[in-house]
Protein backbone atom coordinates (compact mmCIF):
# COMPACT_ATOMS: atom_id res chain seq x y z
CA UNK A 1 0.00 0.00 0.00
CA UNK A 2 2.85 2.67 1.14
CA UNK A 3 5.18 1.50 -1.83
CA UNK A 4 4.86 3.73 -4.38
CA UNK A 5 5.95 6.79 -1.21
CA UNK A 6 9.18 5.16 -1.67
CA UNK A 7 10.18 4.86 -4.97
CA UNK A 8 12.75 7.21 -6.30
CA UNK A 9 10.54 8.51 -8.99
CA UNK A 10 11.66 11.89 -8.75
CA UNK A 11 14.53 12.88 -11.72
CA UNK A 12 16.95 15.61 -11.13
CA UNK A 13 18.87 16.54 -13.97
CA UNK A 14 22.46 18.85 -13.52
CA UNK A 15 22.15 21.93 -14.33
CA UNK A 16 23.55 25.68 -15.48
CA UNK A 17 20.86 28.18 -15.27
CA UNK A 18 21.28 29.61 -18.61
CA UNK A 19 19.87 26.40 -20.20
CA UNK A 20 16.82 25.46 -18.27
CA UNK A 21 13.25 25.57 -19.66
CA UNK A 22 10.50 27.93 -18.14
CA UNK A 23 10.12 28.42 -14.87
CA UNK A 24 6.97 26.72 -14.40
CA UNK A 25 6.62 23.39 -12.76
CA UNK A 26 10.40 23.15 -12.02
CA UNK A 27 12.44 22.88 -8.93
CA UNK A 28 15.75 24.19 -8.29
CA UNK A 29 18.40 22.56 -6.25
CA UNK A 30 21.47 24.08 -5.30
CA UNK A 31 24.21 24.01 -2.76
CA UNK A 32 24.44 27.59 -1.18
CA UNK A 33 27.23 26.58 0.35
CA UNK A 34 29.59 27.30 -1.94
CA UNK A 35 28.40 31.12 -2.21
CA UNK A 36 30.43 33.51 -0.64
CA UNK A 37 28.59 36.74 0.15
CA UNK A 38 30.80 39.21 -0.57
CA UNK A 39 30.89 38.57 -3.54
CA UNK A 40 27.62 39.90 -4.47
CA UNK A 41 26.50 43.40 -4.14
CA UNK A 42 23.35 42.18 -2.28
CA UNK A 43 21.61 45.62 -2.39
CA UNK A 44 21.14 45.28 -6.21
CA UNK A 45 19.73 41.45 -5.20
CA UNK A 46 17.58 41.87 -2.96
CA UNK A 47 14.82 44.30 -1.63
CA UNK A 48 15.18 46.53 1.35
CA UNK A 49 13.10 44.55 3.69
CA UNK A 50 15.71 41.18 2.88
CA UNK A 51 18.72 42.98 3.43
CA UNK A 52 17.37 43.98 7.17
CA UNK A 53 16.23 40.41 7.34
CA UNK A 54 19.59 38.74 6.29
CA UNK A 55 21.28 41.31 8.19
CA UNK A 56 19.83 40.51 11.42
CA UNK A 57 20.65 36.91 11.18
CA UNK A 58 24.01 35.40 12.56
CA UNK A 59 24.77 32.53 11.49
CA UNK A 60 26.74 32.00 8.05
CA UNK A 61 25.17 29.18 6.76
CA UNK A 62 21.19 30.66 7.50
CA UNK A 63 22.59 33.91 5.24
CA UNK A 64 23.67 31.90 2.46
CA UNK A 65 20.40 29.81 2.55
CA UNK A 66 18.36 32.87 2.70
CA UNK A 67 20.38 35.25 0.00
CA UNK A 68 20.54 31.63 -2.44
CA UNK A 69 16.43 30.88 -1.91
CA UNK A 70 15.67 34.62 -2.49
CA UNK A 71 17.65 34.97 -5.62
CA UNK A 72 17.00 31.55 -7.17
CA UNK A 73 13.09 32.44 -6.83
CA UNK A 74 13.82 36.15 -8.49
CA UNK A 75 15.71 34.21 -11.46
CA UNK A 76 13.04 31.72 -11.75
CA UNK A 77 10.09 34.03 -11.80
CA UNK A 78 11.48 35.56 -14.62
CA UNK A 79 11.80 32.81 -16.65
CA UNK A 80 7.81 31.66 -15.93
CA UNK A 81 6.87 35.15 -16.75
CA UNK A 82 8.91 37.20 -19.62
CA UNK A 83 7.16 40.32 -19.26
CA UNK A 84 8.89 40.63 -15.87
CA UNK A 85 12.87 40.33 -17.78
CA UNK A 86 13.82 43.85 -17.46
CA UNK A 87 12.39 44.49 -13.65
CA UNK A 88 15.62 45.01 -11.47
CA UNK A 89 16.13 41.86 -8.90
CA UNK A 90 16.00 44.15 -6.14
CA UNK A 91 12.75 45.66 -7.15
CA UNK A 92 11.08 42.21 -6.56
CA UNK A 93 10.58 41.27 -3.22
CA UNK A 94 9.44 38.03 -0.78
CA UNK A 95 7.57 38.06 2.24
CA UNK A 96 5.62 35.17 4.13
CA UNK A 97 1.90 35.64 4.51
CA UNK A 98 0.55 34.31 7.86
CA UNK A 99 -2.75 34.12 7.09
CA UNK A 100 -2.28 31.40 4.10
CA UNK A 101 1.47 30.40 5.75
CA UNK A 102 2.93 30.77 2.58
CA UNK A 103 6.08 32.57 1.07
CA UNK A 104 4.83 35.37 -1.63
CA UNK A 105 6.91 36.63 -4.16
CA UNK A 106 5.66 40.25 -4.50
CA UNK A 107 6.52 41.72 -8.45
CA UNK A 108 5.27 44.61 -9.45
CA UNK A 109 1.57 44.54 -8.76
CA UNK A 110 1.68 40.33 -9.12
CA UNK A 111 1.91 38.28 -5.85
CA UNK A 112 3.07 34.38 -6.80
CA UNK A 113 3.22 31.70 -4.18
CA UNK A 114 6.25 30.08 -3.78
CA UNK A 115 7.86 26.98 -1.89
CA UNK A 116 11.51 27.13 -0.48
CA UNK A 117 12.91 23.68 1.38
CA UNK A 118 16.72 23.93 2.63
CA UNK A 119 18.74 21.98 4.97
CA UNK A 120 22.46 22.07 6.41
CA UNK A 121 23.51 24.62 3.00
CA UNK A 122 21.15 22.95 0.74
CA UNK A 123 18.26 25.19 -0.50
CA UNK A 124 15.74 23.82 -3.42
CA UNK A 125 12.46 27.10 -4.77
CA UNK A 126 10.24 26.29 -6.85
CA UNK A 127 6.95 28.70 -7.84
CA UNK A 128 3.19 27.86 -7.16
CA UNK A 129 1.68 29.99 -10.14
CA UNK A 130 -1.37 28.54 -9.86
CA UNK A 131 -1.73 28.29 -6.29
CA UNK A 132 -3.09 25.06 -5.86
CA UNK A 133 -2.09 22.29 -2.99
CA UNK A 134 1.89 21.99 -3.73
CA UNK A 135 4.53 21.68 -1.33
CA UNK A 136 7.93 20.31 -0.95
CA UNK A 137 10.55 19.42 1.35
CA UNK A 138 14.55 18.74 1.50
CA UNK A 139 16.18 17.10 4.54
CA UNK A 140 19.44 15.68 5.17
CA UNK A 141 19.74 12.00 5.74
CA UNK A 142 21.69 11.76 9.21
CA UNK A 143 23.01 8.37 10.12
CA UNK A 144 24.32 9.92 13.56
CA UNK A 145 20.88 11.28 14.51
CA UNK A 146 18.56 9.05 16.96
CA UNK A 147 16.11 8.29 14.55
CA UNK A 148 14.53 5.23 15.60
CA UNK A 149 14.40 7.75 19.48
CA UNK A 150 13.01 10.45 17.04
CA UNK A 151 10.05 8.35 15.44
CA UNK A 152 9.23 6.34 18.78
CA UNK A 153 8.52 10.01 20.27
CA UNK A 154 6.84 11.44 17.46
CA UNK A 155 5.59 9.21 14.62
CA UNK A 156 2.63 7.07 14.28
CA UNK A 157 3.30 3.03 15.71
CA UNK A 158 2.82 2.12 12.13
CA UNK A 159 5.28 4.64 10.82
CA UNK A 160 7.54 3.33 13.96
CA UNK A 161 7.32 -0.32 12.71
CA UNK A 162 7.80 0.56 9.12
CA UNK A 163 11.50 1.97 10.01
CA UNK A 164 12.08 -0.72 12.65
CA UNK A 165 11.38 -3.80 10.14
CA UNK A 166 14.13 -2.36 7.90
CA UNK A 167 17.20 -4.51 7.32
CA UNK A 168 20.02 -1.95 8.31
CA UNK A 169 20.60 1.32 9.30
CA UNK A 170 20.82 2.80 6.47
CA UNK A 171 17.51 1.58 5.54
CA UNK A 172 16.21 2.54 8.86
CA UNK A 173 17.49 6.37 7.56
CA UNK A 174 16.74 5.92 4.47
CA UNK A 175 12.76 5.59 5.63
CA UNK A 176 12.50 7.65 9.04
CA UNK A 177 13.41 10.67 6.39
CA UNK A 178 11.01 10.04 3.48
CA UNK A 179 8.47 9.85 6.32
CA UNK A 180 9.64 13.01 7.28
CA UNK A 181 9.44 14.59 4.14
CA UNK A 182 6.32 13.43 2.88
CA UNK A 183 4.58 14.97 6.36
CA UNK A 184 6.34 18.17 5.66
CA UNK A 185 5.31 18.76 2.15
CA UNK A 186 2.12 17.72 3.42
CA UNK A 187 2.15 20.19 5.99
CA UNK A 188 2.90 22.90 3.02
CA UNK A 189 0.58 21.51 0.34
CA UNK A 190 -2.45 22.11 3.01
CA UNK A 191 -1.17 25.09 5.07
CA UNK A 192 -1.17 23.24 8.37
CA UNK A 193 1.05 23.32 11.31
CA UNK A 194 3.50 20.29 11.21
CA UNK A 195 2.63 19.79 15.41
CA UNK A 196 -0.28 18.78 13.85
CA UNK A 197 1.41 16.00 11.21
CA UNK A 198 3.79 14.74 13.71
CA UNK A 199 1.80 11.76 15.07
CA UNK A 200 -0.98 10.97 13.00
CA UNK A 201 -0.40 8.56 10.13
CA UNK A 202 1.18 10.28 7.17
CA UNK A 203 0.13 8.08 4.30
CA UNK A 204 -3.60 8.07 6.14
CA UNK A 205 -3.51 11.75 5.93
CA UNK A 206 -2.47 11.78 2.37
CA UNK A 207 -5.50 10.13 1.38
CA UNK A 208 -7.90 12.29 3.29
CA UNK A 209 -6.14 14.85 1.34
CA UNK A 210 -6.54 13.25 -1.72
CA UNK A 211 -2.80 13.82 -2.23
CA UNK A 212 -2.06 9.87 -2.33
CA UNK A 213 -1.78 8.66 -5.99
CA UNK A 214 1.44 8.26 -7.39
CA UNK A 215 1.28 10.49 -9.56
CA UNK A 216 0.95 13.34 -6.68
CA UNK A 217 3.64 12.53 -4.77
CA UNK A 218 6.61 11.93 -5.75
CA UNK A 219 10.32 11.63 -4.39
CA UNK A 220 14.01 10.83 -4.39
CA UNK A 221 17.56 11.26 -2.79
CA UNK A 222 20.65 12.79 -4.16
CA UNK A 223 24.07 13.91 -2.64
CA UNK A 224 22.29 12.30 1.13
CA UNK A 225 19.34 14.17 0.82
CA UNK A 226 15.73 13.04 0.70
CA UNK A 227 13.40 15.25 -1.31
CA UNK A 228 9.46 15.04 -1.87
CA UNK A 229 7.23 16.63 -4.03
CA UNK A 230 3.62 16.71 -3.68
CA UNK A 231 0.66 18.43 -5.42
CA UNK A 232 -2.46 18.13 -6.09
CA UNK A 233 -3.36 18.09 -9.90
CA UNK A 234 -0.11 18.82 -11.97
CA UNK A 235 2.58 15.48 -12.45
CA UNK A 236 4.98 16.73 -14.97
CA UNK A 237 7.39 18.53 -12.32
CA UNK A 238 11.15 18.56 -13.15
CA UNK A 239 13.73 19.31 -10.63
CA UNK A 240 17.35 20.83 -11.60
CA UNK A 241 20.39 20.93 -9.71
CA UNK A 242 22.37 24.04 -10.60
CA UNK A 243 26.20 23.60 -11.07
CA UNK A 244 26.62 26.54 -11.72
CA UNK A 245 29.51 28.18 -9.72
CA UNK A 246 28.31 31.53 -8.90
CA UNK A 247 24.54 31.87 -8.97
CA UNK A 248 24.92 35.22 -11.70
CA UNK A 249 26.55 33.82 -13.97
Amino acid sequence: MTAHFFNNALTITPSHFASLPKGKNTVLLFNANTLSLTDYNLASLLSEFELSVINRRKNPTAKQEYFASRLLLKMLVKTAHPEFKNVALNAITTNFNPTTAKLELHINECIINTCISHSHGFVGVALNLESEAFGFDLEKISLTRPFEKLAKHFYHSDEVTLITSQPNTQSQANTFFRIWTLKESLTKATSRPIAKLLSPNVFTELALANLASNSQVVSTQTEAFDLTLVHKKSTDWRCFLLTDKSLTS
